[in-house]
């Protein structure tokens, strides 16, 4: 990790009292506040001075562990994922993918908007350790099914628009219970074929190559 920037404060003006940091933060309490904060609020609302605020410390104590609100929300979203991590040791490639859309589906629907800002930035590079073990685990499984380097990664898209799409649309169905255009055991069973058609889109991928090859 980094050295962290130099936070030291300016000296303090004359006739003021001078500015304290608050009390010691550790990355821990910094991820315990912000898991409660989008729990009960949702992820949108969480900026740099809010959770501070909630912390009781100043802003420049949150910089030693995050550069700016995108870096926060995504160690948000990580550390989600920390106590939901699927068991990958499944012999089949099926059952892999299954059990970490299960996974990533349980985990994000807690914590309002957080899936929708893991899709907004899907295309970035990845550097956060469950969210690399998940990916890798992905491309495994590909790589098993048959498919190119190529196919894996558009199916890449496809498995996370599909999966985390699937979590946005439960959050409208927790907010919006009145107004629903369809019975929400619906949707809810929508969510469990959306997995099978995503197994059966990559088997016949694989198998559309292997006879093109």
């Amino acid at each position: 990790m980094p050295e962290p920037p130099d936070v030291s404060l300016p000296p303090p003006r004359r006739g003021r009292r001078p500015q304290t940091e608050g009390p010691a933060l550790d990355r821990s309490r910094l991820v315990a506040t912000l898991k409660d904060m989008a729990r009960s609020g949702g992820i949108d609302a969480l900026n740099i001075r809010p959770v501070a605020r909630q912390l009781g410390v100043s802003p420049r104590l949150i910089y030693h562990y995050v550069r700016n609100k995108d870096e926060m929300l995504a160690l948000l979203t990580d550390e989600i994922l920390a106590s939901r991590m699927p068991d990958l040791s499944a012999a089949s490639w099926q059952e892999r993918l299954r059990r970490i859309a299960d996974a990533v589906q349980l985990a994000y629907r807690e914590f309002p908007g957080s899936a929708a800002f893991i899709l907004s930035r899907s295309a970035n590079q990845l550097a956060l350790p469950r969210a690399t073990k998940i990916r890798n685990a992905i491309f495994d499984a590909f790589r098993e099914a048959g498919l190119s380097a190529r196919e894996g990664e558009e199916m890449l898209v496809i498995f996370s628009v599909v999966i985390l799409g699937n979590v946005v649309v439960a959050e409208s169905l927790d907010k919006n219970t009145e107004r629903l255009a369809m019975q929400r055991d619906v949707v809810e069973a929508a969510f469990g074929r959306s997995a099978d058609m995503l197994l059966d889109t990559i088997c016949s991928t694989a198998a559309k190559r292997q006879r093109s090859g």
